[in-house]
């Protein structure tokens, strides 16, 4: 099974294996173990790398990936 390339560093995924595992399996389930592609955070990452992924950015939160990308890609 493929494995998100930046589950280790993601701050969301780090947040939630401290304060919410229960959330985590389901996010891990979700996106990190399977779609990660889908993943708001996994796209800003692969575009521009995970230092411009806000802590704020949900994973099911495309639109707002796309605000950021477009932010950044505009810049």
């Amino acid at each position: 099974m493929d494995t998100c390339e930046y589950q280790s560093s993601c701050a969301y995924y780090n947040i939630l294996k401290i304060k919410s595992p229960v959330i985590l399996g389901y996010i891990k389930e979700e996106y990190c173990d399977s779609s990660y592609s889908e993943c708001a955070r996994f796209m800003v990452s692969k575009a521009h790398g995970p230092k411009h992924v806000p802590i704020y950015l949900f994973p099911e939160d495309i639109h707002e990936a796309c605000k950021i990308l477009d932010e950044l890609n505009n810049s």
